[in-house]
């Protein structure tokens, strides 16, 4: 359906995606009501998934009016799913989807027609509003004799349209146009006529136009400069009503969200953790430490319950060696004997329970592997000499210091990729050319994984690797990116924060002095971001980073000052000093 109303049951459904419902309505997706009430959204027993792939199971989920909520999670996980049902435009497999008030809701893309202009979509986005107008228009031409019901009418129409602030309408979107990068914009154009990053931000300012009492917003930011983010950050942190957004950006989260709701992919469940982003990372912390202890109780339980019946087992042999009077050892020992061999009866029960219901081993904090340091001691771990790609990167020297970490940054398109694909040696340039010292490691933005049909998920972690497969096996477990049972999925089931996952493995353990690593927290949770930031702050070898994470780049300063126990040097606006830590901007095919 096009952007505007989620229709009521009555109205022609139309192609494409729906990004803004203002209505009461009963569809078959979820049901929407207009009283006031305390709970903006209930989900309960909702079920989910899409083929043999359940995302998540009997969720019972309540957001209050005026919480700001956060969904997080890897890719692939179902988050952008779980909104959709939120929203009431996908109708959960099993449970229920209730709604109170009126929902704006953001896909991550709109679906609208191309023909669509943009002065069609903002009246799209309006119509409730152009309707209100209309029937007041109506009645206040017969004001003069209507009856005392059209009266009072009129009245309560009047009232609405002013809650919703309808006479500001046009110029909220102009201001959101504007904020958002489109000032001046010409509402004739088509959508077909914009990029895509144009076509979403108008998305965003048509669902921030009619404020809506319930904000669902999926990866807002995706499209947005820094002025942009910062106006929506503002903009979602003042909103009287009920936010909820899915979102990868830790700054967006850290700024707007009261609560965070995690839909982890391994366990099929969505959890719900109060006190903002810095709350639910002490939370999961604290999950972390309780499933430690869990499992090491565990295998104390097991350890006692062998030892009691090695120990008791023991014991009975050895007295019926030292016993020379079998008669008598038969008549004396015979009820110790039965009360022992009950002992170890049930000390074996207890521990075949024990392994009938094993805990899995938790994971660890993410580590990179054991002391790496750069391949050379000093000079260059890597020298590019007037590279150039045509239409992509302008001749370019770039010297990168043994031990050194960089990072480069820069609006889409500016060439970032491509020169680190140039650095890696997976793309040939056109002239000049690089030197390489020692073994490089790259993680690339385009996952390239091996394919062989029925590969599983351990032997393609293990490819090229040498060693055997159990070595293998029990590096990846101790990295904690992984469970056992996830070991034998086919590599093409895996959703893409596991393949993320699979390619952070092989580059983390693969004892690479020089790591080029493209847009590192790209499709993870951010549990897992902060463990590789941390991770990456001990890492003693070089590491060249392409990224426009801004949580990320915070980090980067703060080791930059830090010295991240390497040496003092400070931060590099433009990478031309001593120091360990150097930033580079990139636009138009060229470094600044």
């Amino acid at each position: 359906m096009p952007l505007g109303l989620r229709p009521l049951p009555q109205c022609p459904v139309t192609a494409g995606g729906a990004i803004l419902r203002t209505q009461a309505a009963v569809g078959e997706a979820g049901t929407y009501c207009e009283d006031s009430l305390s709970e903006h959204l209930r989900l309960s027993g909702v079920s989910h998934g899409y083929g043999d792939r359940q995302l998540f199971a009997g969720v019972d989920l309540a957001i209050t009016a005026g919480e700001h909520v956060a969904i997080v999670g890897e890719n692939g996980a179902g988050k952008s799913t779980l909104l959709r049902i939120l929203a009431g435009f996908e109708a959960p497999d099993e449970g229920t989807s209730v709604s109170h008030g009126r929902v704006g809701y953001l896909a991550q893309t709109h679906g609208l027609p191309e023909q669509f202009t943009v002065s069609d979509a903002i009246d799209a986005a309006l119509e409730s509003l152009r309707a209100l107008e209309a029937e007041l228009d109506r009645l206040e031409d017969g004001l003069a004799g209507a009856e005392a019901d059209e009266l009072e009418r009129y009245g309560n129409l009047q009232t609405q349209y002013q809650l919703r602030e309808g006479y500001a309408a046009e110029s909220r979107v102009e201001a959101a146009l504007d904020r958002l990068g489109l000032g001046g914009l010409d509402r004739m154009r088509t959508l077909g006529s914009l990029s895509g990053g144009e076509q979403e931000r108008v998305a965003l300012a048509c669902v921030l136009a009619d404020p809506a009492d319930i904000l669902l917003l999926d990866e807002p930011t995706n499209h947005l400069d820094a002025s942009g983010t910062a106006w929506l950050e503002a903009r979602l942190a003042a909103h009287r009503g009920t936010v909820v957004v899915v979102s990868h950006d830790r700054v967006l989260l850290r700024k707007v969200a009261s609560t965070v709701i995690e839909v982890d992919a391994e366990r099929r469940s969505v959890s719900r953790y109060g006190n903002g982003y810095e709350g639910y990372l002490r939370e999961k912390a604290a999950e972390r430490q309780r499933w430690a202890q869990q499992y090491h109780g565990w295998l104390d339980a097991m350890a006692a319950e062998r030892l009691q019946a090695d120990t008791v087992a023991g014991k009975m042999g050895y007295a019926r060696q030292r016993d020379g009077d079998k008669m008598g050892f038969d008549f004396k020992a015979g009820t110790w004997q039965k009360a022992a061999t009950s002992k170890v009866r049930n000390a074996q029960e207890r521990l075949r329970r024990l392994e009938a219901n094993p805990i899995d081993r938790p994971p660890v904090p993410l580590k990179l592997a054991t002391d790496l340091r750069p391949d050379v001691a000093e000079g260059p771990a890597l020298e590019a000499k007037q590279v150039a790609v045509p239409g992509r990167l302008e001749p370019t020297d770039f010297r990168v210091e043994a031990g050194q970490k960089i990072l480069i940054t820069g609006p889409n398109g500016a060439g970032k990729s491509t020169l680190l694909s140039v650095l890696a040696g997976t793309l040939e340039p056109a002239r000049g050319k690089v030197v390489r010292h020692g073994r490089i490691g790259y993680l690339q933005q385009e996952l390239e994984l091996p394919q062989r049909p029925g590969l599983r998920l351990l032997p393609a972690f293990a490819a090229g690797l040498g060693g055997n497969i159990d070595e293998h096996a029990e590096a990846l477990l101790r990295l904690g990116l992984f469970r056992t049972s996830e070991f034998h999925v086919p590599v093409g089931s895996l959703s893409a924060g596991q393949q993320r996952r699979l390619a952070l493995a092989r580059l983390l353990l693969g004892g690479f002095g020089t790591m080029l690593v493209d847009e590192p927290t790209n499709h993870l949770a951010p549990v897992l971001v902060e463990q590789l930031e941390a991770a990456l702050s001990e890492f003693a070898g070089t590491l060249v980073m392409v990224s426009h994470d801004r949580a990320l780049g915070e980090w980067f300063s703060t080791c930059a000052r830090r010295g991240a126990g390497h040496d003092a040097g400070q931060e590099k606006a433009h990478g031309n000093g001593a120091g360990n830590w150097l930033r580079y901007t990139m636009r138009d095919g060229a470094l600044a």
